[in-house]
């Protein structure tokens, strides 16, 4: 097996990851849409929180724009769900 092969393997390994850690994620932003009593899906002020927590975590490689990226598709989809599950 080449090398090219092997990594081939292990970001497909990765992505099965990622894909059942959206998914546990996704299964709270339900839960949350069913406890919020007020109705109010969107708050900024939190959803900017989450932004400067993974901003200040991120190691690297990927830029913090691109960090903010990929967990603005992930929060918005979040998002839709609690509205579904209120």
């Amino acid at each position: 097996m080449s090398n090219l092969d092997k990594l081939r393997i292990s970001i497909d390994n990765l992505d099965k990851k990622i894909l059942e850690l959206v998914s546990k994620r996704a299964d709270c932003a339900k839960k949350i849409g069913t406890l919020k009593k007020d109705g109010v899906i969107y708050k900024p002020e939190r959803e900017a929180q989450i932004y400067r927590k993974l901003i200040e975590e991120n190691k690297g490689p990927l830029s913090s724009e691109s960090i903010r990226s990929i967990f603005s598709s992930i929060i918005s989809s979040c998002r839709a769900l609690e509205k579904n599950w209120q």
